[in-house]
């Protein structure tokens, strides 16, 4: 493994295990410390996720600009002064639900702004010593980057476990040192950059060019659509039901904790067993048999498990969503062309995070008015339906990567 490719692991790492410290952080003050309903559960899951409505976008045609090592680095300097904010904060008052809304609008903002710049960094990680890349280098560091990406989430999670013991102040602090250094790792990939025709381009224009270039292709048009569809189903429901389900559960952050540490052990197995078996050249049809195997699952979930059988589910649930997502980003990483990657990056989870926050609120309204596990039997339903209809359209099932040159 290249030095720079360690760089690239562990600055994704760390801005990952300080996103498994929030996952468990912001639900678990809003729930246990302010004391919100599912509703407003609901609307400040949402917070941190609209921004990218806004700015993913933005985030993409910036990266894309610039240099994306830098971009990438700065927001991870936002991020940490948000968790600062707050923790200074926490000190003297107990947070509401206004004060709690900013913060994950604040993170939502920096987060948009990251994620496209950090994934660009992917093919510039892949190279060679003769500066090339192939399909598979770069679904293989498709591959390393997940599991840097889990593998942070759960020793974030593990860390968040401890909230009854060390309580929110601490956690902030960590993250917020965590992310000066994967900042300070991000930054040191920035590479030398010449002055081409979209220094003179409106960002709008960027924008357009690359929602242009998503458009032209077929399996990158059908697979942004399935993302929406996973976003507003899959993480909406996983966000709100899924802490709503602990909580009735009764047993403290600790086993909110488990099953977030459930699910991402699910994610590193499946990642670990990518590693060694390859991804497969038929990457299209495993996002179908994903699509499958996660309507089954919240369809399970929906009877209402022990306490036991709903982390079992989440460690099943982890690897499906791990194999979906490391498919669906190498399908990215290859389809789309250099000069658009970022933009073209940032559609893509624009479609898949931007939904989420929709879904998010969609979860927390069914779930206020209904129940938890009702809402869970409407999300398998709707993903055996959107399965049919990306099955028939033919387009994302056909597409093959090879060892072609990048």
């Amino acid at each position: 493994m290249s030095a720079r490719l360690q760089k690239f692991l562990l600055g994704y790492g760390g801005t990952s295990l300080a996103t498994g410290l929030q996952v468990i952080l912001v639900p678990w003050l809003a729930v246990t410390v302010v004391g919100l309903p599912a509703l407003h559960l609901g609307w400040v899951q949402a917070s941190v996720l609209l921004p990218n409505l806004v700015f993913l976008l933005f985030g993409g045609a910036l990266a894309d600009r610039r240099d994306a090592a830098v971009v990438a680095a700065l927001a991870c300097l936002g991020l940490a002064f948000c968790h600062a904010a707050l923790a200074l904060y926490l000190y003297r008052h107990t947070p509401e639900l206004p004060q709690l809304l900013a913060y994950g609008a604040a993170l939502g903002v920096c987060t948009a702004f990251l994620q496209p710049a950090r994934d660009n960094l992917v093919q510039r990680s892949a190279r060679d010593r003769r500066g090339q890349t192939s399909e598979r280098r770069v679904q293989k560091t498709v591959t390393w980057m997940m599991l840097a990406q889990y593998g942070g989430q759960a020793a974030g999670m593990l860390l968040a476990s401890r909230f009854d013991h060390w309580g929110p102040e601490i956690l902030l602090g960590i993250q917020v040192a965590i992310l000066s250094l994967a900042g300070c790792l991000l930054l040191s990939l920035r590479e030398r950059q010449t002055v081409s025709a979209r220094e003179g381009k409106k960002p709008h224009a960027l924008i357009i060019d690359g929602l242009a270039q998503a458009w032209r292709r077929p399996a990158l048009r059908e697979l942004i659509a399935l993302m929406a569809f996973n976003g507003f189903v899959h993480i909406g429901v996983f966000l709100v039901v899924l802490p709503l389900l602990a909580a009735d559960y009764g047993r403290g952050a600790g086993y909110y904790a488990t099953l977030q540490l459930a699910f991402v052990a699910g994610t590193v197995a499946a990642t670990v067993t990518m590693l060694r078996r390859g991804q497969g050249g038929q990457p299209g049809r495993g996002i179908l048999m994903c699509l499958l195997y996660s309507a089954v699952l919240l369809v399970a979930i929906s009877f209402g498990p022990t306490p036991l059988g709903l982390i079992l589910m989440c460690i099943c649930w982890g690897a499906v969503a791990a194999a979906s997502a490391a498919l669906g980003r190498a399908i990215v990483q290859v389809f789309a062309p250099a000069e658009y990657r970022s933009r073209i990056i940032s559609i893509y989870q624009l479609a898949l995070f931007g939904s989420a926050a929709l879904g998010a609120l969609a979860s927390g309204l069914l779930s206020e008015y209904a129940a938890p596990l009702t809402t869970l039997l409407w999300a398998g339903i709707l993903s055996v339906l959107a399965l049919l209809l990306v099955a028939w359209s033919g387009a994302l099932r056909g597409v093959r990567l090879s060892d072609r040159e990048l």
